[in-house]
């Protein structure tokens, strides 16, 4: 088999409902990885939150974070890119103080997470990543990402204003603002120029708005089923529902990929 990199989602992709790698999704990127593919994740999600399944699949190959604004390399232990915001600092300031009973503002900087304030769905947050987040009035000086949560979609989209059109959205209630000109998709052409030119194909799997630019770095992009529609409209393919053993069948259903 030539050399191949398969990159999933986490959440809503290789999770399964219980937010649990299946047996039979292990067992299959197992059998990939001992035939000589790669298998990584590209996820939304930060390292502290991202590294219980980074272990449980011993990955080699480095990891997406923070929809791409961090790369980090499990067998160094260490970040090798990290990516902060430098723009709409009035605007974010001016969410951080918007206080809705319909929605949360996250910032990230490495592993801190800080709000301005709790609510129910910062509990509910907290538990879905294993996190705690920090509350403090003032927005923090540097960040990853900052990320807008609502109990509707629509809740979300109030609380970022005129920033829609710069944010990403990362889950069905959630939208996120990074930094100008990093996504998933600009992380994986950094990282698959760090693994060299042998790398002769790349197939990623998602299930949202954010995963369309990982399509677009990828020689193939697989939606699962229960993937956003917009994102099914591009996709090469599309596979089964996260709860179905997605990746396992990926893996089964590319003939390159066996």
């Amino acid at each position: 088999m030539y050399k191949q990199l398969l990159v999933s989602d986490l959440d809503g992709t290789l999770l399964n409902e219980h937010h649990q790698i299946s047996v039979e999704n292990k067992k299959a990127i197992q059998a990939f990885t001992e035939k000589g593919g790669l298998f990584t994740i590209a996820t939304g999600r930060m390292l502290s939150a991202a590294l219980p399944y980074i272990q449980e699949l011993d990955l080699k190959v480095p990891v997406i974070l923070g929809n791409g604004t961090q790369i980090y390399c499990p067998k160094q232990q260490r970040l090798l890119q990290s990516h902060t915001i430098t723009s709409h600092r009035n605007k974010i300031d001016q969410i951080w103080n918007t206080h809705s009973d319909r929605g949360v503002v996250l910032a990230y900087i490495n592993d801190q997470i800080y709000t301005p304030n709790r609510n129910g769905l910062i509990s509910t947050y907290e538990d879905k990543e294993n996190v705690t987040c920090i509350v403090s009035d003032t927005v923090p000086l540097q960040m990853n990402k900052l990320l807008v949560i609502g109990e509707q979609i629509h809740d979300a989209v109030q609380m970022v204003g005129e920033l829609l059109k710069v944010c990403i959205q990362s889950d069905t209630t959630y939208l996120e603002l990074l930094p100008f000109g990093v996504s998933k998709g600009s992380a994986l052409q950094e990282l698959r120029r760090l693994l060299g030119h042998d790398i002769q194909r790349i197939i990623s799997v998602g299930d949202q708005l954010n995963d369309l630019s990982l399509f677009e770095a990828s020689d193939c992009g697989y939606a699962v089923e229960n993937a956003h529609t917009d994102l099914k409209r591009v996709a090469s393919y599309i596979t089964k529902h996260h709860r179905d053993h997605a990746i396992a069948a990926v893996i089964s259903e590319d003939t390159a990929l066996i």
